[in-house]
């Protein structure tokens, strides 16, 4: 674990260089005594790199570049400001020096992206400049977990009984890797904003089969605003929600190495207009319930699972102590044998409006589980996700995945 707490701001000798010729040139256009404006001087790019804890507010401008080198934790009490347009960069590494952006509880990002200029969070192998380019040099869905990915922890209820808890990847030691509240009524807890943001290639590994989610939300209250989130190649599961009463709308998760939305520990919100893309993941779902004593129930309305050929690729599992509703889904492209599964002894989930396209063997995709379940499917392309949302703004929607 790092104990220096360090920013470090870079410029290289030949960026001091572009500073000083612009210098010149602009005194001399002014003494050229021409009547036409000049030009204007493209202000250089300032890479600067971020290490450790940040301490007190800053603002991330869209004309520099910043990296995460390692672990970068937003303590208590501290804000982190990020303009629309701005580029975040994860250095590669693992185990405990896995770059990712820890939003301690406490702690507030201010992430607000617009439809025309997204915050974009990528790897340092990245060469994109801008989020509406697509992918960068030679890099496409398959390159997973070059850096680790953003995890926001608030003080929200979760089930779990030992509250708070450690969010998995970050390393015991760390306290300001605890989330919860420990059930005591935190549930409008506010952690920021997070709209129109790019996650890419993250999910580095920290332990044996132990990766970094692209966004982890942790006991994440009700306060925050979360939507037009889009994840991208990640080596771990897409989104997961461990806990947490935050809604969120308009996420779209691409080529995840594992499940594309994952909910667990009591997650009492809803996940509304959602589009997982699988390329060779797990599951497009992975529902699971409460731990410990407190039960509460998630909402997952209009939502979209494109499937593939993948070895893996089912649309979705619900575990046993899951409990909530699922509304107007389409599963859709999924390969024949996909299982859209319940475990017994699930009595606490309501199914409506289930739809697999008419490109689905029916007869060979199983529903597994759903003795006594209130569960309506049926074999059209009807309902899902409003995929115009995720237009103009996305890496899928300019690579035309979708």
């Amino acid at each position: 674990m790092k104990t220096m707490k360090t920013i470090k701001t870079m410029k290289t000798v030949k960026e001091y260089g572009y500073i000083f010729l612009a210098s010149v040139i602009m005194i001399s256009l002014t003494s050229c005594g021409n009547d036409s404006d000049p030009a204007p001087i493209p202000t250089p790019v300032v890479n600067t790199t971020y290490q450790g804890d940040i301490t007190e507010d800053v603002t991330w401008t869209s004309n520099n570049i910043y990296t995460l080198d390692g672990r970068v934790m937003v303590i208590d009490g501290v804000t982190l400001t990020i303009e629309s347009g701005t580029i975040i960069k994860g250095a590669a590494g693992t185990g405990a020096d896995a770059s990712c952006l820890v939003i301690a509880r406490g702690g507030k990002i201010m992430a607000n992206g617009t439809e025309i200029d997204p915050i974009v969070f990528t790897s340092i192998a990245d060469d994109i400049t801008d989020g509406k380019s697509g992918f960068g040099t030679g890099l496409s869905p398959a390159d997973q977990g070059l850096w680790g990915g953003i995890l926001i922890l608030g003080k929200a209820d979760i089930s779990a009984d030992a509250n708070p808890k450690q969010i998995e990847g970050i390393p015991v030691e760390e306290t300001n890797g605890l989330y919860g509240g420990g059930n005591t009524n935190n549930n409008n807890d506010n952690s920021g904003v997070f709209h129109y943001v790019q996650i890419r290639h993250g999910g580095a590994e920290i332990g044996e089969g132990n990766e970094i989610n692209g966004l982890t939300l942790g006991g994440v209250g009700s306060g925050t605003s979360i939507h037009h989130v889009e994840i991208i190649a990640n080596l771990d599961d897409g989104l997961e929600c461990f806990g947490g009463s935050v809604d969120i709308s308009n996420v779209l998760v691409w080529g995840q190495g594992d499940d594309a939305f994952d909910i667990d520990q009591s997650y009492s919100g809803n996940i509304d207009n959602f589009l997982g893309i699988l390329v060779d993941g797990d599951q497009g779902l992975e529902i699971d319930g409460w731990e410990g004593t407190m039960q509460a129930d998630f909402t997952l309305t209009n939502g979209t699972i494109i499937g593939a050929v993948g070895e893996k690729n089912n649309c979705g599992t619900f575990k046993s102590n899951a409990s909530g509703s699922a509304t107007n889904m389409l599963f859709t492209n999924m390969k024949l044998g996909a299982t859209l599964t319940v475990d017994a002894g699930v009595t606490g989930i309501t199914f409506s409006n289930i739809s697999f396209d008419s490109g689905t063997d029916f007869s060979t995709t199983l529903i597994d589980g759903l003795v006594g379940i209130d569960f309506d499917a049926n074999t059209s392309s009807n309902g899902g996700a409003n995929l115009d949302n995720f237009n103009n703004w996305t890496c899928a929607s300019t690579m035309g995945v979708y």
